[in-house]
């Protein structure tokens, strides 16, 4: 349908009120009827143009009020958008993965493994350990402590190396190879040194153990020479690394055993190797 102009509706306008302005001025040429339907149409045209404004004034408010709810949304400190996109999440699949961070900090994720590291981490050195083992070696900054959130429990240096393991929703394993580790939890805060070892219970820090410092990060070479390793310690590093648990029948988990764990190998491979050593079905 061919769009009427402006110039027609201006024009169409027009035509009621001349032809009222012509019974105004000779009243005896127009008859009662005519001049009614006339005064109605310009009472229309009033009520229109009125209820027209109206709606100009309400869609103007509603936009300044959508303005104003972008506005606070986005504000810093207001609301989850921003929350939202306060954590960049990095995951490793089936293989260890290598991550480096703005501060020349540098994260090794386990198989299976991830962590949060904060969008504004150059001026606020936070992470947090979502799942899995995770070997970090922190550079010194003593202006800005990094910090590793872990089912509410809290893990603060300045620069050392260590590894955090997800245990559960609740407690965590830290092992500490150089340097010195803050860990806070429901138990209160804890300092931890190079070659300690412990686990929380209910969120709450057990026994310290001494172990070598090697033991933090033993996964990341690509042969290992265990020498006189016990057997339950092997087998802890083998279901934290690989994020399994290991099915055997009766063992004695004192055996002491020697071998080489080799990463190019799968875990059935190297799992075969130690059964051959010791003799037991460890699977």
């Amino acid at each position: 349908m061919p769009r009427k102009s402006r110039h027609n509706n201006d024009k169409n306008d027009k035509q009621p009120d001349e032809q009222w302005l012509q019974a105004w001025q000779s009243p005896e040429g127009m008859g009662m009827r005519k001049k009614q339907i006339l005064l109605n149409s310009i009472n229309d045209r009033i009520d229109n143009r009125r209820r027209q404004k109206r709606k100009l004034f309400f869609i103007g408010l509603s936009a300044a009020a959508a303005i104003l709810v972008a506005f606070f949304i986005k504000m810093p400190g207001n609301g989850s958008p921003v929350q939202a996109n306060a954590w960049q999440e990095l995951a490793s699949t089936d293989s260890s993965k290598k991550i480096i961070l703005e501060d020349g900090s540098v994260v090794w994720l386990a198989p299976w493994s991830e962590v949060k590291v904060h969008t504004g981490f150059k001026n606020n050195r936070s992470t947090v350990l979502s799942r899995g083992t995770a070997f970090f070696d922190v550079t010194k900054d003593a202006q800005h402590p990094f910090t590793i959130e872990v089912n509410q429990q809290r893990v603060t240096v300045v620069g050392t190396a260590f590894t955090i393991r997800k245990l559960d929703a609740v407690d965590l394993q830290l092992t500490v190879k150089e340097g010195r580790v803050t860990l806070k939890n429901t138990g209160g805060n804890l300092l931890f040194t190079a070659g300690q070892q412990t686990c929380t219970d209910g969120a709450v820090t057990g026994t310290v153990q001494n172990i070598d410092p090697g033991s933090a990060d033993w996964w990341l070479q690509r042969q290992i020479r265990l020498k006189n390793i016990r057997l339950e310690e092997l087998l802890n590093r083998i279901e934290t690394y690989y994020q399994v648990k290991l099915l055997h029948g009766e063992i004695n988990k004192k055996t002491k055993v020697t071998l080489t764990w080799d990463m190019n190998l799968s875990l059935k491979e190297n799992l075969s190797v130690l059964n051959t050593l010791t003799g037991f079905n460890i699977h």
